[in-house]
């Protein structure tokens, strides 16, 4: 057999076996790394195997910093369950103990059907579907995650802005209101519990463990939303006269004087302001960096920034500007008016001894017209720099171009030592 009919046996059994391979798994990986919708019959007759929709993840890099990744179902119903991995065979895993009967037992930990589950952006994640409904998997990438954006600006603002916030008054009472409406439902709790058998309720805790609570707690928590939108007018009013009393109360106390306690207060808001820009984004290390760079440039020492700031003045003086002849007699006219406002202040003040200046001048009636407000130029000086201004204007040469804004300015100085 010569050289080349070898390679082509050798092609052949690497198709044979790939292909045995892949009739062998008992599942299809579908690898999604973007924007990706799939549309799947959940009839058990038409499917040869299990659908598995992992997702690639991606690389840790600035872009990643508010993306957000969803697993998004469409489906008529509820009627399906999740299962979610970090790779194919043990998605697979799951699937096939729940399939065995193994969902017959009550796990309080085993989370609701979700219709649309954020998954890990750096971390393959892998989840396959139990159900018999016609669905539609779809995976949406949010590059900018508005409300990621919102949290890490909020946290950011809360640092920034805590010593500010920790004496505010309006701040402090929306606080109270807010801690208040909250705080009373543990009260109504505490009250419940009261009413309760003790023995009853510490033998049932005895007999179906913790997992008990947390999957009453859970139950809960699910049935929170409906429970609000039943009672919508309870708890209208309850939160209503809750935050009449605790503003009530807020009131009564007052807003915090003491430095140590607005310090506290401060260091509250700066923790909050932290957690919220580190949960903010999955990209921890960079949101790490942000919360760095916030509290450096929180609690860097005014000293130490004004010695920066003048040893690169030192090493790299900026140029300075020169004025031109607009901005220069702009200048020397608003200077002139406010030297002479505050003149003419000076001389109606007690401080000035205004008999004395009036025996040493020749024209005291003149200088009494200008303290009431009068201009302090006669009508005869007005004529005579009119005059002399025109006569400076036709008696000025002409200067080239290529040098006319330096002559000009040249011919300006020499004008205005002409006119001192």
């Amino acid at each position: 057999m010569d050289e080349y009919g070898r390679y082509l046996l050798l092609l052949l059994l690497f198709v044979v076996a790939s292909f045995t391979r892949a009739q062998s798994l008992p599942y299809d990986v579908h690898w999604l790394g973007g924007p990706t919708t799939i549309e799947r019959d959940g009839s058990p007759s038409l499917r040869k195997a299990t659908d598995i929709y992992c997702y690639t993840g991606t690389s840790k890099n600035l872009f990643a910093l508010w993306q957000t990744v969803k697993f998004h179902i469409r489906i008529r119903n509820d009627q399906f369950r999740q299962y979610f991995a970090e790779s194919p065979e043990e998605v697979f895993k799951e699937y096939t103990e729940d399939s065995y009967g193994w969902s017959s037992v009550v796990n309080p930990f085993q989370r609701k059907p979700q219709k649309s589950v954020s998954v890990s952006l750096f971390t393959p994640t892998c989840m396959a579907i139990n159900t018999k409904e016609k669905h539609t998997i779809e995976l949406q990438v949010l590059r900018v995650d508005l409300w990621r954006v919102i949290l890490m600006a909020a946290g950011v603002a809360l640092i920034f802005s805590s010593r500010a916030l920790c004496g505010n008054p309006v701040f402090f009472y929306l606080c109270g209101i807010f801690v208040g409406v909250f705080a009373s439902f543990m009260v109504l709790v505490y009250y419940v519990s009261k009413l309760l058998p003790r023995k009853t309720l510490t033998y049932g805790i005895l007999i179906g463990g913790w997992t008990v609570g947390v999957y009453l707690f859970q139950q809960v928590w699910e049935n929170m939303r409906t429970l609000l939108l039943t009672y919508q007018t309870y708890m209208f009013w309850y939160t209503l006269v809750i935050s009449f009393v605790s503003f009530l109360v807020c009131y009564r106390i007052g807003p915090p004087k003491n430095e140590r306690s607005k310090n506290m207060v401060m260091w509250t808001l700066q923790i909050v302001g932290v957690l919220m820009v580190f949960f903010s984004s999955e990209y921890q290390e960079a949101s790490a960096a942000v919360i760095i760079a916030s509290l450096v440039s929180k609690y860097f020492p005014q000293s130490l920034l004004n010695r920066i700031q003048g040893y690169w003045r030192r090493k790299f003086p900026p140029k300075p500007r020169l004025l031109t002849s607009e901005e220069y007699y702009e200048e020397g006219a608003r200077e002139t008016k406010m030297a002479l406002e505050n003149l003419r202040k000076y001389c109606s003040s007690p401080d000035c001894a205004q008999w004395k200046v009036m025996l040493k001048l020749n024209d005291s009636k003149r200088f009494a017209s200008f303290v009431e407000g009068n201009s302090h130029l006669s009508d005869d000086e007005v004529l005579d720099y009119e005059a002399y201004a025109f006569s400076l204007e036709r008696t000025r040469k002409p200067v080239p171009m290529a040098n006319s804004t330096r002559n000009m300015e040249i011919s300006d100085d020499d004008t205005d030592s002409d006119d001192d």
